[in-house]
């Protein structure tokens, strides 16, 4: 007697309800480790439901077939708005619930007509596959239009998107060819979707996993390029990132200006108000002095009250406009509460030759410090390399900046008062 081999559709759907819990508990450690990622908790609540929902629908011979049919769908819709909102949190994006959420409430709105009126088990396919067509599009789009297209975001959108052809080839197969009365009986095309369920359970939680294992990666080396205290980048960080800025101005002849700030009396406010307030001046200057930088100019944090300020693309001329104003603001704000002392800053700042190095480019910034602590303090010096070479340019023009021009600008800096 020949036998055939048959998938059970109970066991499959057991299958993927264990898998759904290890990946939950897996997420919830990492999210237990790093609370300021809040898309791993969403991403964990999103298997821990949809254990439930199949647990539920586990179930449907042991409960009401309406409430079961509502309960056990409805779970599994929420499971992918949290799932959405988790991906949105951890790709940095904000998540677009209209279109799912209308989805959901049509397709719940009809589901009891076609359970207790009409028990039509092949319309309640239909609907929920198209509905979760629907509800996976957003994720989808969102996927698609994130700025890094890593291998795993790549995967993680081909994932969704078989999951959302093996719902149109579903609904299509089931509208055509029909259904059986009873969900958990053997049908090739409702087996042959639980099967695919179990993979994309399996491929959605490595990739969700590995795209949270990044996630929490580029945190770590962002803080580690942090100063935690005022913010703004660490030694490290803005190193990293003058080196770049220097070796990209010498090959494209572009601009490069950097400024190095010090707070004037700076001990002063530890010693008469503790560290906090010393804390809190760090605090005020890089405030300051971010109010004035442009979304892709930088400023680091290199010693205890020394800071460095880098604008890509700008001449000295630019960076003497950007002194003269921190030097206002910084000189505008009260005296702190418990020392008294109202803060001042001096900078000394450059513009980057095609052969100057980082060494070159902070010690010529270093001398034009000190030139303006030898000044008074409160001001803003500025040192430009010899003339060694052709000038460099200002983006976006063919014509060369005048040094006499530069020059002149920034002299009307030199006696900004105290």
């Amino acid at each position: 007697m020949k036998s055939t081999f048959q998938f059970d559709i109970g066991t499959l759907l057991v299958a993927e309800m264990l898998i759904c819990l290890i990946f939950a508990l897996v997420l919830f450690i990492l999210a237990s480790r790093f609370r300021q990622h809040r898309g791993i908790r969403q991403v964990a609540y999103a298997f821990v439901t949809a254990s439930v929902g199949i647990f539920v629908l586990v179930l449907r011979g042991h409960m009401p077939l309406v409430l079961n049919v509502l309960v056990s769908n409805g779970l599994l819709m929420v499971v992918n708005l949290i799932f959405y909102a988790g991906i949105s949190n951890l790709l940095g994006s904000r998540p677009r619930f209209g279109l799912p959420v209308a989805a959901a409430i049509v397709t719940l709105s009809a589901l009891p007509y076609y359970t207790v009126i009409e028990n039509r088990t092949d319309i309640r396919i239909v609907l929920l596959s198209i509905n979760a067509f629907l509800m996976w599009l957003n994720p989808l789009v969102d996927l698609m239009r994130y700025r890094v297209r890593s291998v795993i975001v790549r995967l993680m959108m081909i994932s969704i998107l078989l999951w959302m052809l093996a719902d149109l080839l579903r609904a299509a197969a089931t509208a055509f060819l029909g259904a059986p009365a009873d969900f958990f009986t053997y049908n090739a095309i409702q087996t042959a979707y639980v099967i695919i369920g179990v993979f994309s359970a399996c491929g959605l939680g490595i990739f969700s996993m590995a795209l949270v294992t990044r996630e929490i990666t580029t945190s770590i080396e962002r803080s580690a390029r942090r100063d935690p205290l005022t913010g703004a980048l660490n030694r490290l960080g803005i190193e990293e990132l003058l080196a770049v800025e220097v070796e990209r101005s010498r090959r494209t002849r572009v601009a490069l200006s950097v400024a190095l700030l010090d707070i004037d009396h700076f001990k002063a406010f530890n010693d008469t108000g503790g560290h906090a307030a010393g804390d809190e001046v760090l605090r005020n200057v890089v405030d300051a002095v971010s109010h004035h930088l442009r979304p892709f100019d930088v400023c680091g944090r290199i010693g205890g009250d020394e800071f460095l300020i880098m604008l890509p693309g700008s001449t000295a001329l630019d960076m003497a406009g950007v002194c003269t104003r921190v030097l206002r603001e910084v000189a505008s704000l009260p005296p702190h509460t418990a020392s008294g002392i109202p803060p001042t800053v001096s900078i000394g700042f450059t513009q980057a030759d095609i052969y100057d190095t980082v060494v070159d480019l902070l010690a010529r910034a270093d001398r034009a410090l000190y030139a303006a602590k030898n000044n008074g303090r409160n001001c803003a010096q500025m040192e430009l390399a010899a003339l060694r070479t052709g000038p460099l340019e200002a983006p976006g023009t063919s014509k060369p900046i005048r040094r006499s021009r530069i020059r002149r600008a920034a002299s009307s800096m030199r006696d900004f008062p105290s």
